[in-house]
């Protein structure tokens, strides 16, 4: 997918989004998705690729065995220098219009020249996201996403 979006149209953080074909996949997901739909499940070169996503506080992930992908709703009005994302080798931090989204210790290694973040149109049709691309150092699906290490807030 990182190879897709820096190509120009490729929707990476240059910008555009969408890929130049015009209705291609634009992520992570939009590419399983397109291989899922093709393929099948247990069908072909996929047969042996683990794929898993979820839901956290606030964003949804999904994981193959190079990738890791988390999308945070935004507002519509969001743009690239609000987002600030701190890649690090086993830790990341999000943090939009000065506000931290995430923060914490990931489930494996990332390759830190292989990650990046856009901005694109959301998949429900309103608003925007956040999408945050990591690619993992080895090539293996990690036991878990994220330990976020932010406070939890209670209400008393």
């Amino acid at each position: 997918w990182c190879d897709v979006a820096r190509r120009p149209g490729g929707g990476g953080s240059s910008g555009g989004g969408a890929s130049s074909g015009g209705g291609g996949p634009r992520s992570l997901s939009g590419l399983m998705n397109q291989n899922a739909i093709t393929a099948g499940p247990g069908a072909g070169a996929n047969a042996g690729n683990s794929f898993a996503e979820g839901k956290g506080d606030g964003y949804t992930w999904s994981q193959n065995d190079e990738e890791v992908e988390l999308r945070f709703p935004v507002s519509s009005g969001t743009k690239a220098k609000y987002v600030k994302v701190n890649f690090g080798r086993s830790k990341l931090k999000v943090t939009v219009a000065g506000q931290t989204l995430l923060n914490g210790s990931l489930g494996g290694v990332v390759a830190v020249d292989d990650s990046t973040f856009t901005i694109e149109d959301a998949n429900s049709g309103t608003g925007k996201e956040l999408c945050v691309t990591l690619g993992k150092k080895e090539g293996n699906t990690w036991p878990f996403v994220i330990q976020s290490e932010l406070p939890t807030t209670t209400i008393s």
